[in-house]
């Protein structure tokens, strides 16, 4: 009799539904990780790791362990890309859903989240390049997607530019016709962006979160322009302060300029 297999470790769902279900396939075909490893060609900790719930194993290894135990490769296909998604895309906090988010159309973009979103769909069809492998691919095309950079985007912590947007649906092998329809929706989302009121905290978490970004790029220019008018308005809310002798008569006469959200 065989040593007892660990509990699944899995912190996301659906990659525990996923080494669940490779668990069963083995058990079901009656083999040993040792006797798996010589069928597939894969070490048997490779393949016990696979159904650790850990991480996310490769879609070989997946596949591998799919067809030499019998199973459909369909639903190794869909628990697959679902265990995925989810480990690159954060979970909304008390969320149940099963299934990744319905595809986004780029004619109902209204914000960059979405575009956020579709971005990771598009690595998703890609089969989930690394974003190293994303940069080499740029790389090979003559220009640069740092995968520092890469990461802040995704995660919404640095601003999606529209050349850095453009070379990502390249290297993801986004169609040119649908590429297209994506940079018309940068367009109107970035066009259709608002005005912040001249506000001290508004522009204290926007230099905060490029003080927190500029180690991976954000060009000194923007980072003074952001601490310049910070400090212009920490100084105009100074001076209208109640009893701040500036006050009178300031109306109308702040020069500094808003955010962009």
């Amino acid at each position: 009799m065989g040593r007892r297999e660990k509990p699944i470790e899995a912190t996301e769902p659906a990659l525990g539904r996923l080494a669940a279900w490779l668990r069963q396939q083995r058990e079901q075909a009656g083999l040993t990780y040792r006797q798996l490893a010589a069928r597939t060609n894969y070490h048997p900790t490779t393949l016990q790791r696979a159904a650790g719930g850990r991480s996310v194993p490769s879609w070989k290894v997946v596949e591998a362990v799919t067809r030499e135990c019998g199973g459909d490769l369909k639903t190794a296909r869909r628990k697959w890309v679902q265990a995925n998604y989810w480990a690159h895309v954060p979970r909304p906090s008390g969320s149940r859903r099963l299934r990744a988010p319905r595809r986004v159309d780029p004619e109902q973009v209204d914000s960059f989240a979405d575009l956020r979103r579709a971005m990771h769909e598009m690595r998703r069809k890609a089969d989930w390049p690394s974003l190293r492998e994303l940069d080499r691919r740029a790389r090979d095309r003559g220009g640069r997607l740092p995968s520092s950079t890469l990461a802040l985007v995704l995660k919404g912590e640095a601003p999606l530019r529209k050349p850095v947007f453009l070379a990502y649906m390249e290297v993801c092998g986004v169609r040119e016709a649908r590429r297209a329809l994506w940079a018309a929706a940068w367009d109107r989302t970035n066009n259709a962006r608002t005005l912040l009121p001249v506000n001290s905290r508004t522009h204290q978490s926007e230099f905060a979160r490029a003080m927190q970004s500029s180690s991976a790029g954000t060009p000194t220019d923007i980072l003074f322009r952001l601490w310049a008018t910070l400090r212009n308005s920490l100084a105009a809310d100074r001076d209208e302060s109640p009893g701040h002798p500036a006050a009178a008569g300031r109306e109308g006469t702040d020069d500094s300029p808003s955010v962009l959200v």
